[in-house]
């Protein structure tokens, strides 16, 4: 499906799950090459940017992050030239809706995207995903802060589910924004010269923001790498702490359970078997042995 909006000269046309006849409508109205027809055609899997004389095209994939925590793939193919733009994507993207409704709605908002033709438009459009990104990429390290906080509290399995959320998370978002440097480094030495010299500013600020999500995100891998290694350790360190208590409790039962089975054999030569206070005695040693062991392990720090 085919929607168009024009300003003077200029047309952004955005298709959704382009078939046939939307082909058709570019190949003899714009007269597009077979090169970037097949671009709009063949799901691409990696981000892309090539040019021509007078042309650039771009393959762009948004993270669409879902309620679930999923995280979607959606691909966006632009084709600009000075006096229109193409959008096309096989199913319906927030961001560019919301800004071709924006247009659609206020021609004082069409004015304001369109009237610097492609150039601008461009720009105003990927500096929205790349904005969307940061927004996520800042959840992110928030949660990141507050899973530091939890890892000192102990709280265990719900702190190692996190973990691999975040994880999971950070990974997805490498996945899409490194490889999108291309795009963002070709757009800035190429698309002036192509679009205009005017939006040499506005491609460098977009490269700069792109920059800065990947410092972002390296930054927060690395952190959450460190957190697990942190989390692992103290996790160790703490049973290590319980099976060392263990351990000393054994020893120190250990041999009271072998004078109480000592004193439960049934011969007549037991010490202290025909005394009044036979019990309290046995008991008293009992608790001497149990003290001096208690004491040995201190002396030792072993408790």
């Amino acid at each position: 499906m085919i929607k168009t909006i024009l300003y003077k000269d200029f047309s952004w046309i955005d298709i959704v799950d382009p078939d046939k006849n939307d082909i058709e409508y570019l190949k003899t109205k714009l007269r597009l090459k077979p090169l970037t027809i097949k671009a709009l055609v063949v799901p691409q899997y990696h981000p892309d940017f090539n040019f021509f004389k007078d042309q650039i095209n771009i393959v762009f994939h948004h993270h669409n992050f879902k309620k679930d925590g999923e995280i979607e793939f959606q691909e966006l193919d632009i084709v600009a030239q000075k006096d229109y733009l193409i959008t096309s994507h096989y199913q319906p993207i927030s961001i560019l809706d919301l800004l071709f409704e924006e247009c659609q709605k206020s021609d004082k908002n069409k004015e304001k995207y369109l009237s610097k033709k492609s150039g601008f438009l461009l720009f105003v459009l990927l500096e929205r995903f790349l904005k969307e990104k940061i927004k996520k990429i800042n959840n992110v390290e928030e949660r990141i802060n507050l899973l530091e906080k939890e890892i000192f509290l102990g709280k265990g399995k719900k702190t190692i589910e996190e973990i691999s959320r975040l994880k999971r998370e950070i990974i997805n978002l490498w996945r899409g924004i490194e490889p999108q440097k291309i795009i963002f480094e070709s757009l800035k030495s190429v698309g002036p010269r192509l679009l205009g010299e005017e939006f040499l500013h506005y491609y460098s600020i977009l490269f700069s923001i792109h920059r800065k999500t990947e410092i972002a995100l390296k930054t927060s891998k690395e952190t959450i790498e460190s957190l697990e290694e942190t989390h692992h350790i103290l996790v160790s360190l703490k049973m290590n702490e319980i099976i060392s208590i263990l351990t000393v409790f054994s020893v120190i039962i250990l041999p009271l359970n072998l004078l109480a089975s000592m004193w439960g054999m049934n011969t007549n030569y037991l010490p202290f078997k025909n005394f009044s206070f036979d019990f309290w005695i046995i008991f008293i040693l009992m608790l001497a042995v149990t003290i001096g062991m208690v004491f040995y392990f201190k002396h030792k720090k072993w408790l």
